[in-house]
């Protein structure tokens, strides 16, 4: 797949004319605005009034998306009723058809706060990592390792003390595999708006782009780092996703949200050196590597470590 080159209207037009069910078809369209990897765009078939939802992949989004792991993943999701449906991959990624989500809408982190949204959060998580496996795996760990290797090769920033942080990482490794993974189809990215909601407090999950086989708990610590659930609730967002709480889940899911803040920190790093975006991502970048640091750098670490 070759990045986007023209206007970016010229380019999905001419990409839409690719989608053989809309040949002859009258359409409009609009770009909806957000994300920071991609260019999205709300399509309209005039004649019938159905909208959909397109997407183009960014320039340079090849260095770190498999987009033929995140194609086989969002027809998975799909399947089970917890992510928007497919309507046209092109064969060689270059647009992406799904469902529009009539009436749903992107959360907030007060929304990710609601017990209701969050529960339907954790169950829409158990019934994927119940029922569905990838082709390709790669742990927490494995990303962590492909992050920094493209953060080195593009010349990225990286934080000053590097190896305390990786040995903590290690650290982290070596405890869950002593103790045993489980894989199984994960999503890997809980930023807040990938999480869709409606009136009646469904939710969907979009953009399955860094999706791999993994450890179900690290999909579990990543939604605790962006929503900062702690105590009762972090309790209830894993009984409801486990059917029953234990202290060693509730561990993993602690050192998975710092491995994983180091993990986003490299993913900002090497933003930093590819994106044409006008977004801070070297600051973005230090602000994630500090909340690793924090959470590495505290007792609650040492005894997660015993625990998991």
């Amino acid at each position: 797949m070759s990045a986007i080159e023209g206007a970016p209207e010229q380019v999905l037009e001419a990409q839409l004319k690719r989608v053989p069910a809309w040949t002859g078809r009258n359409l409009n369209y609009s770009r909806i605005q957000g994300g920071i990897t991609n260019l999205n765009w709300l399509v309209t078939l005039k004649d019938e009034g159905i909208r959909y939802f397109a997407k183009l992949p960014g320039a340079k989004t090849e260095i770190f998306i498999d987009r033929h792991l995140a194609h086989e993943a969002a027809r998975k999701a799909a399947d089970t009723g917890f992510a928007p449906g497919i309507i046209f991959i092109a064969p060689d990624g270059a647009i992406e058809v799904h469902e529009f989500l009539e009436g749903y809408r992107s959360c907030n982190v007060a929304d990710l706060l609601n017990a209701d949204v969050r529960a339907n959060v954790a169950r829409a998580y158990r019934a994927i990592h119940r029922t569905q496996q990838l082709s390709g795996v790669k742990t927490g760990f494995d990303q962590l390792r492909e992050r920094l290797a493209q953060v080195r090769d593009h010349g990225g920033r990286l934080p000053r003390d590097l190896e305390q942080l990786l040995w903590q990482a290690k650290r982290v490794e070596e405890a869950v595999t002593a103790a045993g993974m489980d894989y199984c189809m994960c999503f890997n990215d809980a930023y807040v708006t990938n999480y869709m909601v409606d009136a009646q407090r469904n939710v969907k999950i979009i953009d399955w782009e860094y999706a791999s086989n993994n450890d179900p708990y690290w999909d579990l610590g990543m939604f605790r780092e962006e929503t900062f659930l702690e105590g009762d609730a972090l309790r209830q967002f894993i009984e409801a996703h486990d059917g029953t709480f234990t202290e060693a889940a509730e561990a993993r899911v602690f050192l998975y949200g710092g491995v994983g803040m180091l993990l986003w920190s490299f993913w900002a790093a090497l933003q930093a050196r590819i994106s044409t975006v006008p977004f801070d991502f070297a600051k973005y970048s230090e602000l994630l590597a500090l909340r690793a640091r924090a959470r590495m750098d505290s007792e609650s670490w040492e005894e997660a470590l015993l625990t998991v």
